[in-house]
Formats: structure tokens, C-alpha cells, sequence
């Protein structure tokens, strides 16, 4: 007789897939008011498994769809097939994880909202009762520290609607948020001059590291401003005015900007001659018969360019 591989994996899931089964399942382990909350009518199996491919040979698993309350929802059931201390410690880890995996393919498929997600786990180790705690806080060194900062809602820092006078007072940091607030400005440059004249700009610089100088040179440049040959001379002009002792830097870092700038200016120019050609081998091959497909595989063009330069019937 062969021995059966995998027996646990196969039951869990041969048992679990007969609907009255799974029917019955949660009517004995859900809390009767969650389970009145489910639309029974709409319980289907889904074919698709979220566990980890380093846990799967750890832990197998079963997901039904369900409306809960009214709402889109999953009810995932995880078998853990043995006992090993390493997987089941942090299970309840391992299900968060889970739970976000299957709220973000959720997500993907087209829905504007998060599902409702039920996770289940089902224990038949070596070791009884199951060792480890429920609640994932426990897996934290410090658990009330963690109840009270972690799962709530995130901090937001909106520079759009925070006042600038507000942001004036963040210290070194100050110079990062108010760039970032006024980067879509209309006259970036005026904005520039307005922190050199408040003093952010040079508070800032003294207090930060040659990088981050460089950093915000290299941001500054990345406004459409700065993409402008005279604007961005303008902008750079001032900035060497207003950091007197960065000046050689600043020149230095502007020059790097305009040979790039040529440089790019030259690839886009050699790109688009190439372009043309092929455009002019492909009319040729066209005119001359060959096959679109056999047009396209020479020349390497898309096929809106190739039925630009086609024969007009």
C-alpha cells in the first residue's frame, strides 16, 4: 500500500469544500452574532491559495467569499498541518499578513473598498493547547506601547492646507516642507528668494550635511523652471548670491546640469534620426509588398508609426 502524501492538506481541503461542511464548521466556531451576519446564499470557495510559499509546507488553507452584513467579505480558514514552533508562533502575524494579501488582490480585481476579512485557524499539533497567543499585540517586546501606537490611524502631514507661518518654525526641516509645498508654483524662483530673504535657505544649509545641499540643489533643478535654459540660470544666479559660500559649488553643479542637458538633447536628436529612418525603410517595404508583420519585425516600429507611412488604397 503507497503511502499518502500530504493527508492533512488533502482532508482539510476534501472536507472543506463540501458546503454543508463548511456550512456547519462556522455555525459552531463563529460568535452567533457574527455568524447571523453572514449571507449564507452567497458562500462560494475561492480557487486560489495566499499562504507564503516559504509557510506552505507549514500551513494550508481554504477562503469562501461571503457578504458580512451586507458588504464584501472573506472568511479564510488556515489548517496548520504540523507543529513547528517557528511558523505557529507568530500566526497571528502570519494572518495579518494573509489578510492584507487578500485585501489587496481585492483591490486589484476593481473594488473601491476594503472587504471584510474573517480568518479562521485550525490547530492539531503535538503540543496541547496551542502554545502561543491569539492576539498579535503579543508578538510586540513591548505590548501596551504597542496597543496604543500601532493599527491606529497613520499621522498625515498635509503641507497643503498647513500655514507657512507653521511651517517657518519646523526648524531644519522647515526648508524640505515649504520646497515641497511650493513646488507646482507659477514663479519658483520668487519662492526661492522668499526663503533666502526669511533666512530658511541659509539656516538650513548650515545646519545639514554637504549631501543634502546637493540633494536640494538637484530638487530645485527638477522644477520646469529649472528645465528652462534662462530660468534655470536665474535660479542658480540667486541661489550663489544668497549662499555667497556655495557659490563655487552651485556653478559647478549647473554646469553638470547644462552638459547633461546637451547630452540628452543629443541622444533624443540621434533616437528621432533613427526613427526616421526606419519610418523610410518601412514606406519602401511597403510599397514594394512585403507583409506588415515582416514590415514590423525588420524595422522594429509600433504599429500606429507603421500604418502612418502604409499605402493609402
Amino acid at each position: 500500500m503507497s503511502i499518502i502524501s500530504h493527508p492533512h492538506d488533502k482532508f482539510f481541503k476534501g472536507s472543506l469544500k463540501e458546503k454543508q461542511i463548511a456550512l456547519d464548521f462556522l455555525k459552531a466556531h463563529l460568535p452567533a452574532n457574527i455568524y447571523q451576519q453572514l449571507d449564507l446564499s452567497t458562500l462560494r470557495a475561492i480557487d486560489k491559495s495566499y499562504v507564503n510559499a516559504e509557510l506552505r509546507e507549514a500551513h494550508s488553507d481554504m477562503v469562501y467569499a461571503c457578504q458580512i452584513n451586507g458588504k464584501a467579505g472573506y472568511i479564510p480558514i488556515l489548517l496548520l498541518l504540523e507543529h513547528q514552533s517557528t511558523a505557529s508562533k507568530h500566526m497571528a502575524f502570519r494572518l495579518l499578513q494573509y489578510t492584507l494579501n487578500l485585501m489587496d488582490d481585492h483591490l486589484k480585481a476593481g473594488h473601491d473598498s476594503l472587504p471584510l476579512v474573517l480568518p479562521i485557524c485550525l490547530y492539531h499539533g503535538a503540543v496541547s493547547p496551542y502554545p502561543y497567543s491569539t492576539d498579535i499585540f503579543e508578538d510586540f517586546d513591548d505590548v501596551e506601547m504597542a496597543r496604543a501606537l500601532v493599527f491606529k490611524q497613520f499621522k498625515l502631514i498635509d503641507l497643503t492646507t498647513l500655514p507657512v507661518d507653521t511651517l517657518k518654525q519646523h526648524g531644519v526641516a522647515a526648508l524640505m516642507e515649504l520646497l515641497f509645498k511650493h513646488y507646482r508654483a507659477r514663479d519658483f524662483i520668487e519662492t526661492i528668494r522668499q526663503l533666502a530673504d526669511q533666512g530658511t535657505l541659509k539656516m538650513a544649509i548650515s545646519h545639514t550635511t554637504e549631501s543634502y545641499f546637493f540633494a536640494m540643489l538637484e530638487y530645485i533643478g527638477s522644477h520646469e523652471q529649472g528645465q528652462q535654459p534662462q530660468k534655470a540660470e536665474d535660479l542658480f544666479k540667486l541661489l550663489s548670491t544668497v549662499l555667497p559660500e556655495k557659490r563655487e559649488s552651485i556653478m559647478t553643479f549647473n554646469e553638470q546640469l547644462r552638459q547633461e542637458g546637451r547630452q540628452e538633447g543629443r541622444q533624443e536628436g540621434r533616437q528621432e534620426g533613427e526613427r526616421q529612418k526606419a519610418l523610410a525603410i518601412a514606406k519602401k517595404m511597403l510599397a514594394e509588398g512585403s507583409e506588415f508583420a515582416f514590415v514590423k519585425k525588420v524595422t522594429g516600429l509600433f504599429d500606429d508609426d507603421i500604418k502612418k507611412v502604409a499605402p493609402q488604397h
